[in-house]
């Protein structure tokens, strides 16, 4: 638990590691945290902060990059192909190694905004919730990521009343694969040949979804925030 005047930040992680007797290891850890500030505004889809600079406690909220949750899978296995083989055959066969990273995690927050300047101050002003009316929807999807008709815009010369960073974004999953293999020339001479797949199942990772009512494309999401599978290929003499 670590804290000041504006922010504070808590965590608790879990680790759990196993090492197999024919070349299999995996790991995983699970993390769940928490951090709230009232400094990380950055407009956008986190809002205008502060909102009020009168009022900085209705700025106190999640942070921009409150992961709560994220859990991650590591594993490694040698496989046992060519074992009894000899000459050009075990070079080619033997000594191949798998691995692989998966990470899941929950979506960051954001915050729900109006256009212009309601408080007639200059600055950005963030929604106001409307009474009996949920945010959330029934059939979640990029183009209908929340319900904007539970926000209106604020009456004039006022500020919004929803609180910051409300609403969570899309979360994230991505499994990085990699096979790897030694060519023993000598003791001090071999050659290291690596693959590896990034995003491998080319999955998409979106971005947060816009976030002004009354403004087109809002609670529709139309970025993301990592690339599309990569792969690539390296070799290394050590001599």
């Amino acid at each position: 638990l670590e804290s000041s005047a504006n922010s504070a930040y808590t965590s608790m992680q879990l680790n759990v590691e196993k090492r197999y007797a024919k070349g299999l290891y995996l790991l995983s850890n699970w993390t769940w945290a928490h951090g709230l500030d009232n400094v990380g505004g950055d407009g956008g889809a986190n809002g205008p902060v502060p909102q009020d600079p009168r009022n900085r406690r209705a700025d106190w909220s999640s942070s921009n990059s409150d992961i709560r949750h994220r859990i991650n899978f590591a594993s490694s296995y040698l496989l046992p192909f060519g074992n009894s083989l000899k000459g050009p055959a075990r070079q080619v066969l033997h000594g191949w190694e798998l691995g692989g990273l998966m990470v899941l995690q929950s979506g960051l927050p954001f915050t729900v905004t109006v256009p212009g300047s309601p408080s007639n101050t200059g600055s950005g002003s963030r929604a106001n919730p409307v009474a009996g009316v949920s945010p959330e929807v029934s059939n979640q999807t990029i183009t209908n990521w929340f319900n904007p008709a539970a926000f209106s815009v604020p009456p004039a010369f006022t500020w919004g009343t929803l609180g910051r960073n409300t609403l969570r974004g899309p979360g994230l999953w991505n499994l990085d694969l990699s096979a790897a293999k030694k060519f023993n020339f000598s003791e001090t001479r071999r050659l290291e040949f690596r693959a590896e797949f990034f995003n491998s199942f080319n999955h998409p990772q979106f971005s947060l979804p816009g976030s002004t009512v009354g403004v087109g494309g809002v609670a529709t999401i139309t970025a993301t925030q990592r690339a599309n599978r990569q792969i690539q290929f390296a070799l290394r003499y050590a001599f």
